[in-house]
């Protein structure tokens, strides 16, 4: 029996090895698909180092421009958190010290007035007749007499804590100018550099230099505008600068040129008449001719 024969369609059996497709070429110049991507790795960026509460960090340049602009920021509103903080400290101050003047002048006007209320009950004992009084009613006179007496003795009271009241509410104004003379030298020593008591008197000099007349009232001036006093030191600045620059030291003046001295030109000596030859002889004597 035959066995049936492979027919040939003319096309071989593929080997195993055929199966397999051969590789795709790459182009050397298309990134590989395992490689990363450049756009998406970015390069490393530059460190900046930065220093936070005395230790130093090295940080991206991007996350050091952030972290010193938050704390400027945060720098920033502490400091005006504590202006503020200040300001309604003194505010506070300032009220209760109105609040304390207020009640003391109060008082001084109670005092004053009760003064002056003893001083008219003591105008109508004034108007008594004692002698003729003690004639008539001496109890009477003597009652009276205890009376006014009380009075005086009232009216020495009242006087005296007035007079008290005025000399504290002076010796309160000599407390507070002091004060307030300490806050101004303060300011200026810290707005003003190298202030002192020399600087001040400069000062004073070039305000009266251009018409402003302080003399004594210089202190007064500093208690009562000193940020005026960090104007005039800062006019006072400006002004020599300008008076620097336009005295400009002037250029050595050049040296003289040196003087050509010109020596007379000597005269042509005349040839010797004995040492002449005939040629030059004769040419002489026709030169004569000619000049005659």
């Amino acid at each position: 029996m035959e066995q049936p024969g492979s027919q040939d369609s003319g096309n071989p059996t593929p080997q195993p090895d055929e199966l397999i497709d051969d590789p795709l070429e790459l182009d050397p110049a298309e990134p590989n698909p395992g490689d990363p991507d450049p756009d998406l790795d970015p390069q490393p960026e530059e460190e900046e180092e930065i220093e936070v509460d005395g230790r130093k960090f090295a940080l991206p340049k991007s996350a050091a421009e952030k972290l010193k602009a938050e704390r400027l920021m945060q720098a920033d509103y502490t400091r005006k958190t504590q202006e503020v903080a200040e300001s309604r400290k003194a505010i506070e101050a300032e009220r209760e010290s109105v609040r304390q003047q207020a009640e003391q002048s109060q008082q001084y006007i109670k005092e004053v007035a009760r003064v002056h209320a003893l001083d008219d009950q003591l105008e109508q004992f004034k108007q008594i007749d004692w002698l003729a009084l003690a004639d008539q009613d001496a109890d009477a006179a003597q009652k009276l007499n205890f009376q006014y007496q009380a009075l005086l003795q009232k009216r020495a009271e009242a006087a005296q804590a007035v007079t008290q009241k005025q000399q504290q509410h002076a010796l309160e104004e000599q407390r507070a100018l002091a004060t307030q003379y300490q806050e101004a030298e303060a300011f200026a020593q810290r707005e003003i550099p190298g202030w002192n008591q020399e600087t001040a008197q400069k000062l004073n000099s070039y305000a009266a230099s251009q018409g402003i007349k302080i003399d004594q009232n210089f202190a007064k001036l500093m208690i009562q505008q000193p940020a005026l006093i960090k104007l005039m030191h800062q006019a006072s600045m400006f002004s020599q600068l300008k008076e620097k620059q336009s005295t400009k030291p002037q250029a050595p003046a050049a040296p003289p040129a040196p003087v050509t001295r010109v020596g007379a030109a000597r005269a042509a000596a005349k040839p010797d008449p004995s040492k002449m030859t005939d040629a030059q002889w004769y040419a002489a004597r026709r030169e004569q001719g000619r000049k005659r």
